[in-house]
């Protein structure tokens, strides 16, 4: 009955009225979209305190931003989100004033896991000269500005942070459940406190130690600066072969450190030597023992005789130790240092082959297309959008997706699919309430287009036979005659109408930014959906209101546009 009617009101509807050269192939909005809600708690953006504000939100050029909310809509509605909350005061985690935090934080994480060795080794040393208060207090105050900043940033417990928590009770618990507990570590002032209310030299050297021990439990943020390094190399675009030689240089510098620290650590923690088995080991012992001799000495001595270990497996200028200590102490440094060789051997191979990965080959790609573009002489604004599909389609990470998957047995290419398919149902609100297994042997049969701005997706006067949902991204929908009616965005659909009748396409559908389709075909359609399914009776509901609506806003613009011209004409 309902599909009779859509026929009768469509072949009311004159397609040759109005020629193609009505139709807008280049976007112009002619929506008035709401203006910014920050500018209504603001009077100017040029204004230093809409200034300020703009440092703690949501950031476009932020590294995760790109990653997890790629299209406008989505980033639109978490900075509405974020600006309509009570929270006013607190940072999202992907503001440009958190990058910049996070920067700082990779230098201050890798000077605090240098720090944390020299304490613990040249303690005495460093209490003698009252440097140890000073370093200490230092980084009291630094790590209670990193606690103060991360109550104030929202969190997520979500794995790819896609659900972000402004709520100050909620970013604490989960903050709790962190490493609260070792910065809180670093921020108690622990060493002033023991000299103000300890007066005997011992307790106050057994209790630093204790307590420079315990800090080695910041090891753990280790992985924070790979992550903050990351995101400086993405958001700058940088050749992500240079982050990987960075972090080798990072990591061996780190650990020949710990290595020279615990090398003379283990010298000294012999209480009574084997003095005169070995003059030359006990010289060694009795110079890196003596306070007087300054830390920078003490550790260059150390740093020579580790180097030896490590790389020339040689026992250097001490020759093979004759005592036990010496002995054990050699053997651990060689055995380390054979280790050490293996992993710098592995990540050298490691980086070399990088040159030939995802993303040489996507250069390699682009290549080929500059030079395919230029002997086929298209125009500069063709290249542009070319080069454009590339970078989105791709990530700048170039791969053979279909014969990847082509590779795969059937089992596992469908678990590939159905994961593709969760996250895409999800996000359409029509699917809501249908069965997961129906929806997922549905997604399977659909085909996935990629649009870049002002292509036009979906014309009018054409014969429609699919129906469109937005994965990621914007379009704009105009009638045939060119009038401008809505915009829609992820999870958003368009071309119901299709899957009912073959008749003509009622309204134009134009890419406002690079935009992924999931179509699905009316004969795949009429394959898996039955009438009597409620999918079935959703899309028919919808497709006989947007019909109408579509109708109706047609002949209020056509009207108008005859007063236009009769207007003219007198």
């Amino acid at each position: 009955m309902e599909s009779r009617n859509f026929e009768e009101n469509a072949s009311a509807y004159d397609f040759d009225e109005y020629p193609d050269d009505h139709v807008t192939y280049e976007h112009e909005c002619s929506l008035r979209d709401a203006p910014p809600i920050l500018l209504s708690r603001f009077k100017s953006p040029s204004s230093l305190g809409f200034k300020i504000r703009q440092w703690f939100l949501i950031d476009r050029d932020h590294p995760q931003t790109r990653r997890l909310y790629r299209s406008s809509y989505l980033f639109r509605t978490e900075l509405n989100r974020q600006i309509k909350s009570n929270y006013w005061y607190i940072i999202h985690p992907f503001s440009k004033f958190r990058f910049y935090w996070d920067c700082w934080l990779l230098v201050y994480i890798y000077a605090i896991l240098l720090i944390i060795p020299l304490m613990v080794s040249f303690s005495t040393t460093l209490m003698k000269g009252r440097y140890l208060y000073v370093v200490a207090s230092v980084v009291n105050v630094l790590a209670s500005c990193e606690i103060i900043v991360n109550c104030l940033t929202g969190s997520s417990r979500d794995k790819y942070h896609r659900h972000i928590s402004l709520n100050p009770t909620k970013i604490f618990l989960n903050y709790l459940r962190g490493s609260f507990v070792i910065d809180l570590i670093f921020a108690l002032p622990a060493a002033l406190l023991i000299r103000a209310f300890t007066f005997e030299e011992a307790w106050i050297r057994i209790t630093l130690d204790a307590l420079n021990i315990l800090i080695v439990l910041k090891l753990v943020s280790v992985r924070l600066i790979w992550q903050y390094l990351m995101n400086i190399f993405e958001r700058y675009k940088l050749d992500m072969i240079h982050y990987y030689v960075i972090r080798l240089i990072l990591v061996s510098g780190l650990f020949v450190h710990w290595c020279i620290c615990v090398y003379k650590s283990g010298v000294v923690m012999v209480e009574n030597p084997e003095y005169g088995i070995d003059p030359l080991w006990d010289d060694h012992v009795h110079f890196l023992r003596d306070v007087n001799n300054s830390i920078l000495n003490r550790y260059g001595k150390c740093f020579a005789t580790v180097l030896f270990y490590l790389f020339v497996l040689s026992f250097g200028e001490l020759g093979i130790p004759k005592t036990v200590h010496g002995k054990i102490l050699a053997a651990v440094c060689i055995i380390v240092g054979i280790c050490f060789q293996m992993y710098l051997f592995l990540q050298f191979f490691k980086i070399i082959a990088i040159k030939s990965s995802s993303k040489r080959k996507y250069a390699a790609a682009i290549s080929q297309l500059e030079a395919y573009m230029t002997m086929k002489q298209f125009p500069r604004e063709m290249k542009i959008r070319l080069m454009y599909y590339y970078e989105k389609k791709f990530e700048k990470c170039y791969f053979a997706e279909d014969k990847i998957i082509e590779t795969f047995s059937g089992p596992l290419r469908n678990q590939i699919i159905d994961n593709r398919a969760i996250r895409f149902y999800e996000k359409v609100p029509i699917f809501r309430g249908i069965p997961e297994q129906f929806l997922l042997l549905l997604s399977r049969h659909m085909e996935k287009e990629i649009y870049l701005p002002n292509d036009m997706i979906m014309k009018a006067g054409t014969a429609g036979s699919a129906m469109c949902f937005i994965y990621s991204g914007s379009v704009a929908v105009y009638t045939q005659s060119g009038k401008e009616t809505e915009h829609l965005h992820d999870g958003d659909h368009f071309g119901e109408i299709s899957l009912f009748l073959k008749n003509k396409r009622l309204v134009n559908v134009i890419a406002i930014e690079f935009t992924q389709i999931f179509v699905l075909r009316r004969k795949v359609f009429a394959e898996f959906v039955r009438p009597e399914h409620e999918l079935y009776q959703r899309f028919e509901k919808v497709a006989k209101e947007r019909m109408q609506q579509t109708l109706l806003e047609e002949e209020q613009h056509k009207n108008h546009l005859l007063m236009e011209n009769g207007a003219n004409n007198e």
